[in-house]
């Protein structure tokens, strides 16, 4: 199963059991709005944003944040990523948070991709190395984004009413603007990448900073369980395919698609799994990401019962 992450406002409760009710439905994260435009612009920040950090955490969702863009030049790209982080860091974002520009606003779609690009720059210069975008599946049809340029790569979609994104290689689709949680409406989006969802809980995680009692890791030295409950090793190897195998965002074969891979395509990976009747390789991916592919079949017991490929 997917990851699910909500994005909360102004508009979203910020007491506690509305949080717990969150963890509750399977959430594991929250993006929170923090502000939206500069400090000599807009300035507005999201009343309250603050109590909304406290009780995710003490709900023991991660918590990651956006800003909402108005720029309308570099400059003005740059004035909003530092009113973005000096409210991130006054209110108690870590730097293992992802930081995210929600791009919507009509006024900002000239010149779009290298104002974002100077944002999210400015916000990774601050010390916030894991950034995003987010925007509608139509800004990326009709070429006002282009992802081939912006610096971030793990993208965040909305799209609704469909059965797919609509864009290739999202790492993260926001699927409905009403999921419904204590009678309140929010946003709610799968996180295919784990890019918000899949830090590591620690008592020294600067995300979690107050979370009573932090989660358990099943980890070893040499392997771990994720989230979904699979056990993975770690093992660095490479594997050259001998037919033609989906590269995927997660290990499951409904995980959203990054590429279908040819025969005699090599592909570098750090660990496998044997799970669901197959053997899993983990492939390392820019800023922090993960591909997953089978590389054969093993029976119940976890035995290998085929490879398509030749590993070395």
């Amino acid at each position: 199963m997917v990851n699910l992450v909500a994005d909360v406002a102004s508009f979203q409760p910020e007491d506690l059991g509305f949080f717990k009710a969150l963890a509750s439905q399977g959430v594991k994260a929250v993006i929170v709005k923090l502000t939206e435009g500069s400090a000599d612009g807009t300035a507005y920040i999201n009343p309250k944003a603050q109590n909304q950090i406290i009780n995710a955490r003490k709900a023991g969702l991660l918590v990651n944040a956006y800003h909402f863009a108005r720029y309308t030049s570099i400059q003005d790209a740059k004035n909003e990523a530092d009113f973005f982080v000096t409210v991130a860091k006054r209110m108690g974002i870590g730097t293992d948070s992802v930081m995210a520009v929600d791009l919507e606003a009509s006024e900002i779609t000239p010149n779009l991709n290298v104002k974002t690009n100077a944002f999210l720059q400015y916000v990774k210069d601050c010390g916030y190395p894991n950034v995003d975008y987010y925007s509608m599946a139509s800004w990326f049809w009709n070429g006002t984004l282009n992802p081939d340029v912006i610096l971030a790569k793990n993208k965040w979609v909305a799209n609704y009413g469909v059965s797919q994104p609509g864009v290739n290689n999202v790492g993260t689709w926001q699927f409905s603007s009403s999921w419904t949680v204590n009678g309140s409406k929010v946003d709610m989006s799968y996180d295919f990448s784990g890019f918000y969802t899949e830090r590591h809980i620690t008592a020294n995680s600067e995300s979690v900073v107050n979370t009573p009692k932090p989660k358990p890791q099943a980890v070893t030295y040499d392997s771990w369980t994720d989230n979904l409950g699979d056990v993975w090793y770690k093992e660095d190897g490479t594997f050259t395919l001998s037919e033609s195998i989906n590269l995927r965002w997660g290990a499951k074969t409904d995980s959203t698609l990054i590429a279908t891979l040819n025969p005699g395509d090599v592909v570098k990976y750090d660990a496998f799994s044997k799970h669901d009747g197959y053997v899993w390789l983990r492939q390392v991916r820019d800023n922090g990401q993960f591909g997953y592919l089978v590389s054969g079949e093993c029976n119940s017991n976890g035995k290998r019962t085929s490879a398509w490929g030749k590993f070395k």
